[in-house]
């Protein structure tokens, strides 16, 4: 589902709040009514003691949350937040907009990163040019090696298949196989 499904998804739930709300009210005055009609021959015979002390309560429709669904997303991951961010979280989950404060965060972390794009951009690609360099200086130590005659040793004493990551090239044949993530570049391996 792309942005504009999302907003009109969204907008449809929004006026099916509306209209539950609406109908909430409506239904709410008119207990209240029938409320006050059964109280006052209460009120007039026992005096102000023997009107019950509340009205009777609204029952609102709950307001639609932000990311009805979740679309699917399996990365979970863990952060320390400060009292005043979690207070800002929990007040966005009682009020309705979200579910659960996973969604709250996931929602603002979704925003954060549209919102400093820019600077996501500058990092990118000052990681592909760091990635680069890694590149070509291993490349560079390989041609040294060949020199020296180091890596024909190795070549002739590894039992192994090289292991490489498909996004950086990097050697990952030492790696334990239990690390599923390129610890370079991040690529799941």
């Amino acid at each position: 589902m792309n942005g504009e499904d999302w907003k009109e998804q969204y907008k449809k739930l929004v006026e099916e709040w509306k209209e539950g709300y609406k109908k909430a009210i409506d239904e709410w005055k008119e207990k209240l009514e029938e409320f006050k009609h059964q109280i006052m021959p209460d009120a007039l015979e026992g005096g102000v003691h023997s009107i019950p002390s509340l009205p009777p309560k609204i029952s609102l429709p709950p307001f639609p949350p932000i990311f009805p669904f979740h679309g699917g997303r399996s990365n979970v991951v863990a952060s320390r937040i400060g009292d005043e961010e979690l207070r800002s979280i929990d007040m966005m989950v009682e009020a309705g907009l979200f579910e659960t404060r996973s969604e709250a965060v996931a929602y603002l972390v979704s925003e954060g990163i549209k919102a400093r794009k820019d600077l996501l951009d500058k990092v990118s690609s000052a990681l592909e040019d760091i990635r680069k360099l890694r590149r070509e200086a291993e490349e560079q130590i390989n041609n040294l090696r060949k020199k020296v005659g180091l890596a024909e040793k190795e070549d002739k004493s590894s039992t192994s298949p090289e292991k490489t990551c498909t996004k950086c090239n990097r050697n990952l044949s030492e790696l334990p196989k239990d690390i599923t993530v390129c610890p370079y570049c991040g690529t799941k391996i």
